[in-house]
């Protein structure tokens, strides 16, 4: 039986009308006017659409003459490549698919960060696989997450307004896209979306007319931040933040130049064997991309800016040495990160687009406490008393819930393989019986807060990290709980909660200390990024009279 389906990557394409004429016009040029390529109009479903595709000629594989060379050994290998673009009007939008090598033909005409947007108004934010994202204000850095069976957007960790998301992948429900062969489909976008199509010429018309839909859609609270971070949009602070660049392409100025592949083309990085830079009428071919090369030519073209020369130019990755075997392609503006600097405002190009770094930061933290600082946690915090000490408060908790439900472990350290100095490491001040790790302090500055963090990241990697660690955690619950209390010997906290007595005051994100805010939302990211672990921070009942814990 063939396929119902077939994966593609669907393509927006920009300020192109859904007729059949205009549609040609507009895409016949460069690849799709190449040589042996044909051309033929069709109708799907009533919708007008153009077919490209062209048959290459067989030619030996490029890694063929090396190893000849080296083996003495002829080798007529050889490959059959060939191509196809099916370019589709789906009122008011028109959609391409590459076939092949075919989706280097729509590098140019293509809508930037299509797939994206789309995908983040269908995915389900508890089914994210796979996470593609930016690193702004520091090192130009570009870091990937991948889960197969998917987590919680949460999960992540990524970091609001420090990190611009350029890619989501994830499941959404196959009726969404108007498929029926299964319940949920595995989509990812960037500039394109990759997903199945229908191989039904109904099916297929409707898919295009939903993902319109889908686009219009309201992003979903889960995922808002994401697109919190958007491009500069005023007109003359990116002619602005262009001249500067212009200046650092030109060697003049004090600007962070650096070569960062693009973020749709990061996975493909690994097969490239060279890069053929067309930065003007000359192209040149190089098996490493280096920043010197794309400066040098910038600067020979005398009749336009070296950032207007970028945008025009194009860089493409290919799987040969000699530069013929193209595999992915972007403008060469897109090749570069660049940070600026206006005043006390940092400006960084990424992707060829101008972003603010840390607009919106004070809010985004405000937004992230909020989050970790509960009214209630899973046990209730004692109020805490006049002269009271940290390890008298624990064992006080324990006292009234029973050693069944709240096991103090104030004070109790264990040596490790790495925690061997001293008296070893910390695990808790109390445990509770859903085995969340509870860490307890009362503060009047944010240096206490400091050692409370510290110990919850200690504790946790060393749980994580160290089978010692876990054996003796265990045994330890155990002896102390008297077997009313029991972890076993493979436990691994999922959850942690800070217990805070802020002195003279409640608990908010506004009461709570400046630098604590910062330790607090890095901590909570951290460990929920690489443990998936949950943080909670809920305030102890404040008394006026209470002196500070040790």
């Amino acid at each position: 039986m063939a396929p119902a389906t077939l994966p593609a990557t669907v393509y927006r394409l920009a300020g192109i009308a859904p007729t059949a004429d205009a549609m040609f016009d507009a895409t016949s040029t460069g690849r799709l006017a190449a040589p042996g390529v044909d051309v033929m109009e069709l109708d799907i479903d009533g919708s007008p659409a153009v077919l490209y595709f062209r048959q290459h000629p067989p030619s030996k594989a490029g890694w063929t003459p090396g190893l000849s060379a080296l083996t003495g050994v002829s080798l007529p290998l050889i490959r059959q490549d060939c191509e196809a673009v099916l370019i589709v009007a789906a009122e008011p939008y028109v959609y391409a698919l590459g076939f092949g090598q075919g989706y280097l033909a729509v590098t140019d005409s293509r809508e930037p960060g299509f797939g994206l947007h789309c995908a983040l108004r269908a995915v389900d934010p508890a089914r994210v696989r796979d996470v593609g994202r930016r690193a702004l204000g520091g090192l130009p850095r570009h870091d990937s997450t991948y889960v197969p069976d998917g987590i919680p957007i949460g999960g992540v960790g990524i970091r609001d307004y420090a990190e611009l998301v350029k890619k989501l992948g994830g499941l959404i429900k196959a009726a969404d896209l108007g498929l029926s062969h299964r319940e949920s489909v595995s989509v990812e976008g960037a500039d394109g979306l990759r997903l199945p199509i229908p191989l039904e010429p109904t099916a297929f018309r409707a898919l295009l007319h939903r993902l319109n839909e889908i686009s219009e859609r309201e992003v979903p609270p889960d995922f808002e931040r994401l697109e919190a971070i958007r491009p500069v949009g005023s007109e003359s602070l990116r002619d602005k933040l262009d001249a500067l660049l212009d200046e650092a392409l030109r060697g003049q100025g004090d600007a962070q130049l650096c070569v960062a592949v693009p973020a749709a083309l990061v996975d493909l990085r690994h097969e490239a064997r060279s890069y053929r830079i067309k930065v003007g009428s000359v192209a040149i071919v190089r098996e490493e991309l280096d920043l010197d090369d794309l400066r040098r030519r910038c600067k020979v073209q005398y009749c336009t800016s070296p950032s207007a020369a970028l945008r025009d130019g194009t860089v493409e990755m290919c799987a040969d040495r000699e530069g013929k075997e193209p595999i992915g392609r972007a403008r060469a503006i897109r090749w570069f990160e660049a940070v600026v600097a206006i005043r006390s405002r940092i400006y960084q190009l990424s992707d060829g687009e101008w972003y603010e770094c840390g607009a919106g930061y004070v809010e985004s933290m405000r937004r992230r406490l909020q989050q970790l600082i509960v009214p209630e946690s899973e046990v209730t915090m004692l109020p805490w008393r006049a002269g009271e000490s940290e390890e008298d408060y624990n064992v006080r908790m324990q006292n009234t819930f029973g050693r069944g439900r709240y096991l103090c472990l104030d004070r109790q350290f264990s040596r490790t393989r790495q925690q061997r100095r001293g008296k070893g490491y910390e695990a808790c001040d109390g445990l509770t019986d859903l085995h969340t790790l509870v860490h307890v302090k009362a503060a009047h500055s944010s240096e206490p807060l400091s050692h409370q963090f510290a110990q919850a990241l200690i504790s946790t990697r060393t749980l994580y990290n160290e089978s010692d660690a876990r054996a003796k955690f265990s045994a330890k619950v155990a002896e102390l709980s008297g077997g009313l209390l029991t972890v076993p010997e493979n436990f691994v906290p999922g959850k942690i909660v800070l217990a805070i007595l802020l002195k003279g005051k409640e608990l908010t994100p506004d009461s709570l200390y400046p630098f604590a805010q910062v330790a607090l939302v890095a901590l909570a990211d951290t460990l929920q990024r690489d443990h998936g672990v949950i943080v909670e921070v809920v305030g102890i009942p404040n008394d006026s009279s209470a002196e500070e814990g040790d």
